[in-house]
């Protein structure tokens, strides 16, 4: 019997469900699986009932009341962030010596590098993001980029101590995640694996949420609500706003997405369905004519698999997801939305365009017979299998 001990980044989802599709596909055949995050990550992990230790939580990213980043607050606490990473190292070295896996997998956790080092263990480092972008308002001609270029560097080396460095993405020209590696010395540190979504639905699967939700003739709108849950008060406020005039024309199918939030849909008057943790997201990305979301990579990267133009609304201020919606745009996909800019209306209008439009549904079944060549999912099992 062999040991695997995950360690993940818990804000969001975006990062423990890539991971949890990742240990479903490897065969257990008797091995032992033990997994440490926190926050949406951990909800997500103990709902699947998994074995997981809450980690202490170095995040510095840090949110306001309207769900935008927040510079000066993130800047606070980035003081205290050394030595809570250093406790968070001394926790994932705990950890290890308790567990004693074979292998390390750190989905975007410097500290379990650290440890696995520290305590002579292989190590699989999966990551989309290898240097932290400066805030719009930050950022200069010349000297953001320089510096962007310096601190990525040097957070390169140090995520360059993993045995292998896999990139759920697609290689150049059509990586969604380039803003956040252009400009370094990394690309030839990492595998380009491909996109981990989740395996397609079955007809049957499919048929059965049309029929649990009623799905009639009309186009199916599905409107997911990703992210920290600080992002997401006045976003869900904004979606809600528009669902009324959505429904008039389409099906409206709205996830709030929250891991502990309750799997039954609730049927709001104006005839569109709303889940505070939907079950079902896989089918409706299948049913669905357009795709409304956040604009982080997991999001992408089921849209483009899917084969779904999307309207994307990136959190505010966010530099990652803004640098994935403009790519995203850029590759002719769909529309962004700026945070600070939606409505109804706006939000009304875009979908129209997306739905009526044809070059967006061209554009991204072009880019998903492209991304079928690749199966990061099996990609990264594979490499997994190699150390155990």
């Amino acid at each position: 019997m062999s040991k695997i001990y995950f360690s993940v980044f818990g804000s969001g989802i975006g990062h423990v469900t890539r991971i949890y599709d990742i240990a479903t596909k490897l065969h257990r055949d008797g091995d032992e699986f033990a997994y440490s995050s926190f926050d949406e990550g951990i909800e997500f992990l103990r709902r699947a009932g998994e074995q997981v230790v809450k980690s202490p939580v170095v995040d510095v990213f840090r949110w306001n009341e309207s769900g935008s980043f927040s510079s000066n607050r993130s800047f606070v606490a980035f003081r205290s962030a050394l030595p809570a990473f250093w406790n968070q190292v001394r926790f994932e070295v705990n950890n290890l010596q308790k567990f004693n896996p074979k292998l390390v997998v750190s989905e975007s956790r410097l500290s379990a590098i650290f440890a696995a080092r520290l305590k002579s263990r292989p190590i699989i480092t999966i990551m989309n993001q290898f240097k932290v972008l400066f805030p719009p308002r930050f950022r200069g001609p010349t000297l953001s980029g320089i510096f962007e270029r310096m601190e990525g560097n040097g957070l390169g080396m140090l995520w360059a101590m993993s045995d292998e460095i896999l990139m759920p993405d697609l290689p150049p020209p059509y990586t969604i995640g380039e803003a956040n590696i252009s400009g370094t010395d990394l690309r030839g540190q990492v595998h380009f694996v491909g996109f981990m979504t989740p395996r397609q639905p079955s007809k049957e699967m499919c048929e059965k949420a049309k029929q649990l939700l009623g799905i009639d003739g009309r186009p199916l709108i599905f409107i997911q609500i990703s992210g920290p849950s600080a992002t997401k008060a006045r976003f869900t406020s904004d979606i809600l706003r528009a669902v009324e005039p959505l429904s008039r024309k389409f099906c409206v199918v709205v996830s709030l997405g929250y891991p502990n939030g309750s799997t039954e849909p609730k049927k709001l008057s104006n005839g569109a369905w709303v889940y505070e943790w939907c079950p079902i997201k896989d089918e409706l990305f299948s049913l669905s004519k357009v795709l409304v979301g956040r604009s982080g990579h997991r999001t992408i990267e089921q849209c483009i698999d899917n084969g779904k133009p999307a309207v994307l609304v990136p959190m505010q201020n966010h530099s990652e997801q803004l640098g994935n919606a403009e790519k995203f745009t850029r590759l002719g996909l769909g529309i962004e939305i700026k945070s600070e800019t939606l409505t109804s209306d706006r939000l009304v209008d875009s979908v129209d365009e997306c739905m009526n439009d044809s070059k967006y549904a061209k554009n991204v079944e072009n880019l998903k017979s492209i991304s079928q060549k690749y199966n990061g999912i099996d990609n990264a099992v594979q490499i997994i299998n190699r150390y155990r």
